[in-house]
C-alpha cells in the first residue's frame, strides 16, 4: 500500500505498518490513539480536523483496539492519548481530553 507523503489537511487514519512510513515523511505529525466508544475521543475529531486543515502538521488517530501493540509501544494505556513525533521520534506525550488552544501550543513549541 502506497502511503501519501504531502499534505492532504485531513485527518489520517492509520495501522500498525503505516505509522513508521508516515513518521519518515513527515516534520511533525500529531498522534491521537483512541477507542470508537470514547466519548472524549468523539469530541476531539473537530479539533483535529481543524488543526488538520490550519496547521502544517499531519494529523493521525490510530485505534488502540485495532492496534493494540502501536498504543503499547508508544504508552497509550488510556484514551484519548495524544503523541507528538517530530522528524519520526516521539517528542511528547499528552493524556486526556485536550483543548484546541493546548494542541495548538504544542505544536507550535515544536514546529519549525
Amino acid at each position: 500500500m502506497a502511503t501519501q507523503a504531502t499534505k492532504t489537511n485531513s485527518v489520517g487514519s492509520l495501522g500498525d505498518g503505516d505509522l513508521k512510513t508516515v513518521l519518515e515523511d513527515s516534520g511533525t505529525t500529531l498522534v491521537e490513539f483512541y477507542t470508537e466508544w470514547c466519548g472524549t475521543c468523539q469530541r476531539m475529531k473537530p479539533v483535529l480536523d481543524t488543526l488538520a486543515e490550519d496547521t502544517d502538521a499531519t494529523v493521525l488517530t490510530i485505534d488502540i483496539e485495532s492496534h493494540l501493540e502501536t498504543a503499547i509501544e508508544f504508552g497509550a494505556q488510556s484514551t484519548p492519548t495524544f503523541v507528538l513525533f517530530v522528524d519520526g521520534q516521539p517528542v511528547k506525550q499528552l493524556r486526556g481530553g485536550q483543548t484546541e488552544q493546548s494542541l495548538r501550543d504544542l505544536l507550535a513549541q515544536f514546529s519549525d
